[in-house]
């Protein structure tokens, strides 16, 4: 009990005072543990709120800039590369939106990957090479929606500041009995007060396309799978960043 087992019920024998002692100690046992369940069952429907959140964010700027590229796409005259954008997008607002599963394949993640790369590609331009490498043994995985997106925007956004062009990998695969996905830059590189601060519960977010802060998508890590499933950062000044997301394998 002391523990926190509160299904010892001790037997009922002995004296009166004692009988009455043990059955009063017995009630208060289920009444603790009624207290527990109910106590877990919204501390996990909370769990699930925090993580529906976290899955439907998108930024509105994301919308208007994405629009705008578009727009001007069509204004000159590039329509196969306009269909090529609106299908892109729909794409992906289609599964960050309306699709409500908690869990998608990692081939359905890498997709919305390259999506995304797509239209980044349209604003800014293709100075900033990205290849994906996903393993065939992992492509009917299972992995959390949306959890790989906000560190290839991190690299994008943050690993080429001072540089226009550069190179994203992104390495997903069964490591050990674990999926363990990589993403690779060769950029500024990031201080490790940044990588703490990053990787803080006070951390802001992002705000590029899903305002998903990387310290937000460990603690939905942890709190899906456990603390020993999460997300490591290494990094070196003008030679890059290496992120490894890891999680159980699921089938």
């Amino acid at each position: 009990v002391v523990h926190g087992d509160f299904n010892n019920h001790i037997p009922v024998t002995g004296s009166y005072e004692v009988r009455e002692l043990s059955t009063t100690f017995n009630y208060m046992l289920d009444g603790l543990n009624s207290y527990v369940n109910k106590l877990m069952k919204v501390e996990n429907e909370k769990r699930q709120a925090e993580i529906h959140a976290l899955q439907m964010q998108i930024n509105p700027h994301f919308i208007y800039n994405t629009l705008t590229s578009i727009k001007w796409l069509i204004w000159q005259g590039k329509t196969e590369k306009s269909v090529q954008a609106i299908d892109a997008f729909s794409m992906l607002l289609r599964n960050t939106i309306s699709k409500k599963e908690e869990m998608i394949t990692v081939k359905e993640e890498v997709e919305n990957l390259k999506k995304y790369v797509f239209l980044q590609h349209i604003r800014f331009g293709d100075q900033i090479k990205v290849e994906i490498f996903l393993s065939k043994e992992c492509e009917s995985c299972l992995i959390p929606k949306l959890l790989l997106q906000p560190f290839l925007e991190n690299a994008f956004f943050h690993g080429f500041q001072e540089t226009s062009s550069g190179n994203i990998h992104v390495f997903i695969g069964n490591q050990g009995g674990r999926l363990v996905s990589e993403i690779i830059d060769n950029g500024t590189g990031i201080s490790p007060d940044k990588i703490n601060q990053m990787l803080s519960s006070k951390a802001k977010n992002t705000s590029h396309f899903t305002g998903i802060g990387i310290n937000n998508v460990n603690d939905r890590i942890r709190l899906l799978f456990g603390k020993e499933y999460g997300v490591s950062i290494v990094s070196e000044d003008y030679k890059g960043t290496a992120v490894t997301v890891t999680i159980p394998i699921i089938d």
